[in-house]
């Protein structure tokens, strides 16, 4: 086990970008703002750094950008294809706030599909600051990085 968070490392930003073109969105899970466990899958997963992932909401609020004022606690998987044809099964866990400082960055970052359904960026920058990354991948095995 690592004992730091390098989301740039063990093929994660591969599995994690763009991965609803690859047919495997990366899915949230969180709860909401009536205390109701939520799932949505994200388009716009993206990873920002080593420990950041981005994500966009496309309301300011209401679901995750209201959900996480109360409760900051989320966690992300992604099963599925890495574009090396590897296969890779990622579980995240993290802390998430809107930041609005940050939207152009990942705005821009997200695919064209994601922008196109907020062509006027309505929505928000979601930061996920990551606690934990683990998985398992066919050619790279088990990883688990924590903070």
């Amino acid at each position: 086990m690592t004992s730091t968070i390098n989301l740039l490392a063990d093929d994660i930003q591969a599995a994690v970008d763009a991965a609803y073109e690859r047919g495997a969105p990366v899915a949230v899970a969180y709860v909401n703002e009536k205390q109701e466990p939520s799932l949505s899958l994200r388009g716009s997963a993206q990873v920002l750094n080593a420990n950041e992932i981005g994500l966009w909401a496309r309301s300011t609020d209401t679901g995750l950008a209201a959900a996480i004022e109360e409760n900051a606690n989320l966690s992300l998987i992604f099963f599925g294809p890495l574009p090396s044809g590897d296969k890779m099964l990622l579980s995240i866990k993290g802390q998430a706030r809107a930041d609005a400082s940050r939207n152009d960055e990942v705005y821009n970052g997200m695919i064209e599909n994601e922008r196109n359904f907020d062509p006027d960026k309505k929505g928000v920058a979601i930061i996920v600051n990551v606690d934990s990354a683990s998985g398992m991948s066919m050619k790279g095995g088990p990883f688990s990085q924590q903070r």
